[in-house]
């Protein structure tokens, strides 16, 4: 399922009756998708468009967690909550489009940041309603950067040097610039391929 798939299922669905395992569950999932979405995002060469295209997935992930905890948000409040990160959303979204100019290496640590940021997103939202959104700025942003860290550097550090997972993603890029993919299609199977990573 992708992970707009995902994330409108959530949207239409009820969780006031849930169990708290069942929410987790279901929190879990979104993370999962939406972070391997950002993935898929960051590999698009061009520097700073990925803020543009990741940003969507950010808050619509936002909106979804609210919603498991029983908060419908418009997108002006998730981006409130978001920009409550500051500088460190901006910050890495500019690292993000400076690592695409180095060769591989900073190709794999954009899919890495992107992931990571997203993830990082996804459980500091998670952990905000979970806790009746009683949850101080300072704890949101050390939260942040230490959720951050740590699912970049996971990333990082298991496909350091693979290359295989590049080549796998311009074999893929190739057969759908030569038209024997649909659009569709050549998404699905680029975060089947991300979703290993």
């Amino acid at each position: 399922m992708s992970y707009a798939e995902t994330l409108a299922r959530v949207l239409d669905g009820d969780f006031d009756t849930d169990t708290p395992e069942a929410r987790k569950a279901a929190v879990g999932e979104v993370i999962q998708v939406c972070s391997v979405a950002a993935g898929a995002v960051a590999v698009q060469p061009v520097p700073l468009l990925d803020v543009v295209l990741i940003t969507p997935i950010q808050v619509a992930m936002v909106r979804a967690i609210g919603r498991i905890y029983g908060h419908r948000l418009d997108e002006k409040a998730v981006v409130e909550m978001i920009s409550t990160f500051g500088a460190s959303l901006v910050s890495q979204n500019l690292v993000m489009a400076a690592a695409k100019l180095v060769p591989f290496a900073g190709w794999v640590a954009s899919i890495a940041m992107a992931y990571g940021l997203t993830w990082a997103v996804g459980d500091v939202a998670a952990w905000y309603f979970e806790h009746g959104r009683g949850v101080a700025p300072e704890d949101l942003k050390t939260r942040f950067r230490k959720v951050y860290k740590q699912k970049k550097d996971e990333k990082m550090g298991a496909h350091k040097g693979d290359r295989t997972l590049k080549q796998r993603l311009d074999e893929l890029t190739e057969t759908y610039a030569a038209g024997h993919i649909d659009e569709a299609t050549y998404e699905a199977m680029k975060q089947k391929i991300l979703a290993d990573f």
